[in-house]
């Protein structure tokens, strides 16, 4: 899908110049298609720059319905990162050679499972809870947070007069978000992220074939 039409809509429509550089953050190695599937991928943890990114996909989406006449899904992933998978030290060594790693499972690629028995019991060793930060006092408490934060993305969805659709996944962060870009064969996927260098975002790229768009630092939580 060529995603820079659909950025230059946007740029125009909030009168930042260079704004479609600054968000285009991975061209995506299909960026020459033209054929849209209608499915649009956002990673979102009720932060305000992924809150942010949430506006901005769907303002996309509801114009290309409009440019298109075709249905458009926002697919919203709440990745529980049982992994720490984005704290770097935790998983350097498989970094080094990670396009090895696209097809792997997040369990293959950090060698144990995560489950609700992990995600329950306090932080210990390689083991945190989502975005690190202070344990939960039970997984009930985490997923009651975990439904009110896309119980929020829905309701913004029903602004737009939208479809969303919600995924819960338990895992690394990237390799949830790659696995549910391939099996919905997304035009795009957004990020909260600001900067190319983001270690979710290096972590994406050799796996994630569509483009991958994130927030300029003007527009942060705007």
């Amino acid at each position: 899908m060529n995603i820079k039409p659909m950025l230059t809509r946007l740029q125009s429509a909030l009168g930042q110049d260079n704004l479609s550089e600054q968000m285009l953050l991975y061209p995506g190695s299909n960026s020459t298609s033209s054929e849209i599937t209608g499915n649009f991928v956002i990673g979102y943890n009720g932060s305000p720059n992924s809150q942010t990114a949430l506006d901005f996909i769907l303002w996309m989406a509801h114009q290309t319905r409009l440019a298109t006449q075709k249905q458009v899904m926002v697919h919203v992933v709440y990745v529980i990162d049982c992994y720490n998978s984005l704290s770097g030290h935790s998983s350097s060594d498989r970094l080094e050679q990670p396009a090895a790693s696209c097809n792997r499972s997040s369990t293959e690629q950090f060698g144990f499972q995560c489950s609700t028995e992990t995600l329950s019991r306090p932080s210990s060793g390689n083991v945190q809870v989502v975005e690190r930060q202070p344990a939960k006092s039970s997984l009930s408490d985490m997923l009651e947070q975990v439904d009110r934060v896309l119980w929020q993305a829905r309701c913004l969805s029903d602004e737009w007069r939208g479809s969303l659709e919600a995924h819960l996944r338990f895992g690394g962060v990237a390799t949830e978000l790659q696995q549910v870009v391939t099996a919905q064969s997304a035009d795009l996927l957004f990020v909260g992220c600001t900067d190319v260098e983001h270690a979710l975002v290096q972590q994406l790229i050799p796996c994630t074939t569509c483009p991958i768009l994130g927030i300029p630092t003007e527009l942060e939580a705007m």
